[in-house]
């Protein structure tokens, strides 16, 4: 690891440690005892397995507060060390994901980058409820994604109070051709979450969501927002 990231502003884990409720069983000044990563070690080896991604997400989150490109650098060492150790898991804004594929992380973290914010908030909370380890939220996650192409899609229309449905049918009018096959699969995608059995019809409990489904829908919504916003801003060039 860059030996610049080793060793991380005290006063932020002793602010992490407070919030785990360790005020009390490592004082203030424990830090300055010795070997302060032997310490954290032991502190990590004691918890259940998800403690240490815990932490690295609230440390991402203060440091970001403090300084947004120090965060990134040591996002990226972060996520160095867990590929390397071939963890499950990786860092995407400042959330330690279940995602490992390149293209996927990219993707998702292109489309929560946005300069459409209704969007980012989307897909930003359809990635954290996703990325949950004690309590992931999948039926949510899988709400939040499709919500953020309809988000999208009511941007290019014009008209805030669109449904997806609705919105794909005017996409022609705004200038932005879609392929009839694209439209079908967008349209289906939609039925899926908006049927009387789907996602987002309301009173019903979609407790069978999995993994494999949140994970599908968050990777392939954002590829369709960073593919509609392309199209759309070349349109408009």
């Amino acid at each position: 690891m860059n030996p610049s990231l080793r060793s991380p502003g005290l006063e932020i884990i002793e602010d992490i440690l407070d919030i785990f409720g360790f005020t009390y069983e490592y004082p203030k000044d424990w830090m300055a005892r010795g070997n302060n990563m032997k310490k954290l070690e032991s502190l990590f080896l004691k918890k259940e397995w998800h403690f240490v991604y815990d932490f690295i997400e609230i440390y991402l989150e203060k440091e970001s507060e403090k300084n947004k490109s120090n965060c990134n650098n040591i996002a990226k060492e972060l996520n160095r060390v867990l590929e390397e150790e071939k963890s499950g898991y990786r860092i995407v804004k400042n959330l330690v994901a279940p995602i490992t594929t390149k293209s996927e992380l990219k993707s998702i973290d292109q489309s929560i980058s946005t300069k459409y914010d209704s969007v980012n908030t989307h897909m930003l909370k359809a990635l954290s409820l996703y990325s949950r380890r004690k309590n992931p939220d999948y039926e949510n996650s899988i709400k939040e994604s499709i919500s953020a192409i309809e988000s999208l899609c009511c941007i290019i229309t014009g008209n805030n109070k669109a449904t997806l449905g609705d919105a794909l049918k005017k996409m022609d009018e705004r200038g932005l051709k879609l392929h009839g096959a694209l439209k079908s699969a967008l349209g289906q995608l939609y039925g899926y979450t908006s049927d009387q059995n789907g996602i987002r019809h309301a009173g019903i409990d979609f407790a069978g969501a999995s993994t494999e489904d949140a994970k599908y829908m968050l990777v392939s919504c954002s590829g369709f927002v960073n593919y509609f916003i392309e199209k759309w801003e070349k349109n408009n060039m």
